[in-house]
This record gives C-alpha cells, structure tokens and sequence, in this order.
C-alpha cells in the first residue's frame, strides 16, 4: 500500500492536508485531516484514511513516518516501511485559501454578523461549529456563494423598501399638485420613456422625486 499527502491549507492557527490511500495504480479512499500544524494535520488525516480502509494498524508501533516541516508539491516522504512513500500530489484546488477567508470576512461583515451569528448559520447549513472546521475547499466556496446570495438578497430587499418609500413620497407630490393617473403617465413618458414607476430605478426615482419637488416649488413660488 502506497499513502500520498497533499497540503490543501494552511494558516497561522490551521492546517488541513489530505491523505490518499493506493494499493498498485489503485486509489482505494482518501481523507482530510485537521490541526494546528502541518505535521499532526497529516496525522490526522492518514489516522482517519486507515480508520476508512479498517486497517488502523497498518502502520505499527516500529514503522517511523520521516516528515519535514512543510509539505509542498513533488516532495518525496519516505517511513522506514519500504512500501509507504508519502508522497504530495498535484491538486486542482490551491493551497492558499487566504484570499477566500478575506472574502469571506468582508461578506460576514456586511452581514453585520457576530461569531455566535456564523457559527449558527455554518450549523445549520453545513454541520459544522464554526468556520475553522471546514476542511474542503469546495465547501468553503459553496460557503462564500451563500454568503453572497444571503447579501444579494439583503440588497435587493432594501432596495425595494427604497424604492417604495419614494413611490410613496412621489404620490404625496402628485396629489398637492393635483396631476391625475394620465398625466403623470405622460410626465414619465416624456422625461424617462417609461409608462410606470416600477420601471424606474432607484436613481431614476430619486430624480423624479426631485423633480416633481421643482415642480411643486415653482408652483407654490407663482401662486405666492
């Protein structure tokens, strides 16, 4: 049996690598492992890899596993066994997860999030207890996505609100200048080329609020 390990992350306060199990030119299962450094992460992992495969005591109390440091692509690991290497593989995902773990903060922050108010959220969608537990950078990404949406959605719903407030506020202007449906209708046409409020944008909005405002104050400065 032949054992490869892969650094998928690392940080100042974790490291997760994962551990690949292979019998000839066969992969026969693979596992992630955890850990404040790079050393017991692979541990970890190759505990948990022989856990899955039901062999824990493959690697006996004689066999020495000889590490360095840090694992990085194309480093040979080699135990006192003959036939384990460990061996760190190519992989698709990168190494450095730092630039998601930013976008990750800024969307949290956004959000106006507690730690209790992620680690809630990380719960319920993910069965995790917080965000140091998740191991898998598909995961963390599926994460990020979520908090994007979860953002894009706040957005929205404020910008309605938004958007009806000056709705609202555009009625009160109509009814002191005492325009009727039609010609309302016809202002919005001829100003912004639509037929209804609706099609407005919020900015769009905010100008014709104003601009009925100038209406309503010309109005009221020749009558006076």
């Amino acid at each position: 049996m032949r054992i490869e390990s892969n650094l998928c992350h690392i940080s100042e306060t974790n490291a997760v690598v994962c551990a690949y199990g292979w019998i000839n030119e066969e992969k026969i299962g693979s596992a992630l492992g955890q850990a404040e450094n790079v050393e017991k992460a692979e541990d970890n992992a190759i505990a948990r890899l022989m856990h899955r495969l039901d062999k824990p005591n493959f690697i006996d109390k004689n066999s020495k596993i000889i590490k360095t440091e840090n694992i990085t692509n194309n480093v040979n690991y080699k135990s006192d066994k003959k036939d384990i290497d460990l061996i760190s593989v190519q992989n698709t995902d990168p190494n450095d997860w730092s630039k998601e773990l930013a976008e990750i903060d800024i969307e949290i922050k956004k959000l106006n999030w507690t730690r209790e108010n992620e680690s809630l959220y990380i719960s319920k969608e993910l069965g995790y207890s917080n965000r140091q537990k998740i191991t898998s950078y598909k995961e963390l990404i599926s994460y990020l996505e979520k908090l994007r949406e979860l953002n894009k959605q706040t957005t929205n719903k404020l910008a309605d609100n938004s958007n009806e407030s000056l709705i609202s506020e555009s009625d009160k202007i109509l009814n002191e200048l005492s325009w009727d449906y039609t010609k309302g209708r016809e202002y919005l046409q001829k100003e912004f080329n639509v037929s209804t409020r609706k099609d407005l944008t919020y900015d769009q909005l905010i100008l014709f609020v104003n601009k009925l405002k100038s209406i309503k104050n010309s109005t009221n400065n020749v009558s006076n």
